[in-house]
């Protein structure tokens, strides 16, 4: 892909012209929707999202980590799974927010000593980092953030996900939806049982869920029941009278 010339002086906006080339390359793929860093597309079954991590400066400081510094954060957003950590306002489902239920850890693939996390990019101060950056960023879209999103157009991989994988947090790989047997896990298949007509997977599902966060000691399971009950008892009531539930 053309870069351009620009002068590649300033890290930080050298991020952001990083998120204006993700957009470009995946605007043949049908990403023709962005607020700011997060860009997105619908498909049949879900919202496909890249939300480009901009690190604040202050962040950057307190990580130790250069200005200019960004991660990818690429999520699949299921209408029919709630959506946990987030308050819902209004009816909408908000894909600019910028994160689903299922999301995706990627490594660079170039080394950069300002950057340790190995999920961190730094844009560079030079023309050279600058590309190097850009063209490692650009690979690992191609490679690895549109297979994802492709994987989970099949709704059996879902659910085999979210009963055989391990979560991946911290490391490459789906993570985001619970340890196995977690709250969050077992609320996930529930809703993803209604969605695909799974009645008694969905009641047995949620029921466990339930037994799990009434379970949980104060004050952390009144804040966990206080988000998972509305949605145990919506899941519960569509299961039994075998209909289906959405977001919005």
């Amino acid at each position: 892909m053309q870069i351009g010339c620009y002068a590649f002086a300033n890290p930080r906006k050298n991020a952001a012209l990083i998120v204006d080339r993700c957009q470009q390359e995946l605007e043949a793929f049908g990403f023709v929707d962005r607020a700011r860093t997060t860009v997105w597309r619908r498909t049949n079954t879900k919202f496909d999202v890249l939300k480009i991590n901009l690190i604040p400066n202050a962040r950057c400081e307190k990580w130790g980590v250069p200005v200019g510094s960004f991660s990818l954060d690429p999520s699949c957003l299921f209408p029919f799974l709630p959506r946990l950590g987030h308050i819902q306002t209004d009816k909408a489902i908000h894909p600019e927010i910028g994160f689903g239920q299922l999301r995706l850890w990627i490594h660079r693939g170039i080394s950069q000593m300002g950057a340790k996390a190995p999920n961190i990019w730094w844009a560079g101060g030079t023309e050279n980092i600058f590309r190097a950056v850009a063209k490692d960023v650009l690979g690992k879209v191609t490679t690895e953030v549109l297979p994802f999103f492709s994987r989970f157009e099949d709704p059996n991989e879902l659910l085999r996900t979210l009963f055989e994988d391990d979560d991946a947090i911290g490391h490459e790989g789906v993570w985001d939806f619970g340890k196995k047997g977690s709250p969050t896990r077992l609320l996930y298949i529930g809703f993803a049982a209604i969605e695909y007509s799974e009645w008694e997977l969905a009641i047995s599902s949620l029921r466990r869920c339930k037994e799990r966060i009434m379970a949980i000691p104060k004050p952390i399971g009144a804040r966990v029941q206080a988000e998972f009950l509305p949605y145990l008892e919506q899941g519960r009531v569509c299961a039994e009278h075998k209909r289906f539930w959405f977001i919005a």
